[in-house]
């Protein structure tokens, strides 16, 4: 199976994160923030798409996902709801048309901003159709104090949004966060819908923050997800995300910890033939 990583999870520096990441075996990326935390997809500086598309027609990179944050907000913020599906989602979508993006990954509203979960729905299938106007998939990532906060609660939503294109981004770290076994549980309830995932660790701080951390160094049960994920195959790519600062140092010993443990995979499965 195949690893890809965010970009500014090895720097926000295009031309480093690119050249770190072949260093690191690196050739499919997701992409968020290029050369600062404030210019996020689609919003990005003059000339940084044209690179990408450079690279990409040569096949030099392969993009898997665009991430805008889209709907990291409340239901309230009926401007904020506007924007999103007026403006940042068509044009991520063209990027992503142009980039060869198959999908968008995308939030669920802040459970408590006000609203219910049929608002959310009703709002994020909307996007969904957006997203097939474009041949594109729609992503929901869990995330805590959202709408999709565990992975059962995530499928569930996606089960009522019932469109083929509207799938999940699963973050078993931040289901563990939300207060679930993320894996068995968050994972068998997510499986059918899985279009992308995220790989970190974190471990909950109460009574209501979280820090993350280098992988093993949290609460997520990596070794087990990472065997399902290997042996199930929902996917064929699993997309590092790493959060911990300085993320280039980071991101490397991330990187040796992830093969230490799909080599133990392959070995728990050689050794069950």
């Amino acid at each position: 199976m195949d690893l890809a990583i965010l970009t500014d999870e090895i720097s926000l520096d295009l031309d480093e994160a690119l050249g770190e990441g072949k260093r690191l075996g690196f050739r499919k990326y997701e992409l968020r923030c290029v050369d600062s935390y404030e210019h996020r997809v689609p919003y990005l500086n003059p000339g940084v798409e044209e690179r990408l598309l450079n690279k990409v027609e040569n096949q030099e990179i392969e993009l898997t996902a665009l991430t805008p944050g889209l709907f990291k907000i409340e239901l309230s913020d009926t401007e904020g709801i506007r924007k999103a599906l007026e403006d940042a989602l068509p044009k991520t979508c063209e990027m992503a048309t142009r980039l060869g993006a198959p999908r968008i990954i995308v939030f669920s509203f802040l459970r408590n901003g006000g609203g219910n979960p049929e608002e959310a729905l009703f709002i994020l299938k909307q996007a969904g159709e957006i997203a097939a106007e474009h041949g594109l998939q729609l992503s929901i990532e869990n995330e805590p104090g959202f709408f999709c906060d565990t992975g059962v609660n995530t499928a569930e939503f996606v089960k009522s949004i019932n469109a083929e294109n509207v799938g999940i981004n699963w973050d078993p770290a931040n289901a563990l966060v939300a207060g679930e076994a993320a894996y068995p549980v968050g994972y068998d309830a997510v499986r059918p819908y899985i279009q992308n995932v995220h790989i970190k660790d974190a471990i909950p701080v109460p009574p209501d923050k979280w820090e993350n951390r280098l992988i093993g160094d949290g609460g997520v049960n990596w070794l087990g997800q990472l065997r399902a994920l290997m042996n199930d195959k929902p996917i064929n790519h699993l997309t590092l995300e790493t959060h911990v600062f300085p993320v280039l140092e980071a991101t490397q010993e991330d990187v040796r910890r992830l093969k230490i443990i799909m080599d133990a995979v392959d070995a728990l499965n050689r050794q069950d033939a």
